[in-house]
């Protein structure tokens, strides 16, 4: 287990500087008792979603025959078509589209599990890696070590939303574009190291 990467990878595919953004521009106008609710609900629930997905992601496979080197190249494709959107500086990353966005203007405060939680942060691409990743660990031991990952990773996302006015202000608009297109980048490197490795494995190929 190369946890090194792992957490990178988690940490760019639960990208804060996408979520700060979307949830200033969700949240813009609630106090700051409503904010630090959504912040506290969205972070939990992005743990439950990622933790149930590692647990629960093999069965899932087994039952419709999909080994993990296949489902490694289809995650892959995934995370690579939105690692292109990052790399451009899309809004969301191409995560959620405009009609989602639309409702969650229109229910108000209810937005803290759709679309901050699912599927902006703990989206298709975000659960396709933590299935990797519970895939990959062989002992309960390594299981705990990626509970603790995922545990770390939502907390920097509530700590986000906290100081997202603060964040916001010291980096501005294109200051927070840079950086998505700096993750983007990074989660491109990912997306091709999951193709290499799922394609290797997948046809018996020498490393």
């Amino acid at each position: 287990m190369d946890y090194i990467k792992i957490t990178t990878g988690l940490f760019v595919i639960l990208n804060p500087f996408v979520l700060i953004p979307v949830f200033l521009s969700l949240a813009g106008d609630m106090t700051k008792g409503e904010k630090l609710r959504i912040a506290v609900t969205t972070a939990v629930s992005v743990f439950i979603i990622m933790t149930g997905a590692m647990f629960g992601g093999h069965y899932i496979l087994s039952f419709f025959g999909i080994t993990v080197n296949d489902f490694r190249i289809a995650g892959g494709v995934l995370i690579f078509l939105m690692a292109l959107s990052m790399a451009r500086a899309k809004e969301g990353g191409e995560r959620y589209s405009d009609a989602e966005h639309t409702a969650a203007v229109e229910k108000g405060g209810n937005i803290a599990v759709v679309p901050l939680a699912i599927p902006l942060m703990a989206g298709p691409a975000g659960i396709s890696l933590a299935i990797i990743d519970g895939a990959m660990a062989a002992t309960v031991a390594e299981k705990l070590v990626l509970v603790s990952i995922i545990a770390a990773m939502s907390f920097i996302l509530w700590l986000s939303m906290v100081l997202a006015s603060e964040i916001g202000k010291v980096l501005g608009h294109n200051g927070l574009k840079v950086v998505s297109r700096i993750m983007g980048l990074i989660l491109l490197a990912v997306a091709v190291d999951f193709l290499i490795v799922g394609i290797r494995q997948a046809f018996d190929l020498p490393s």
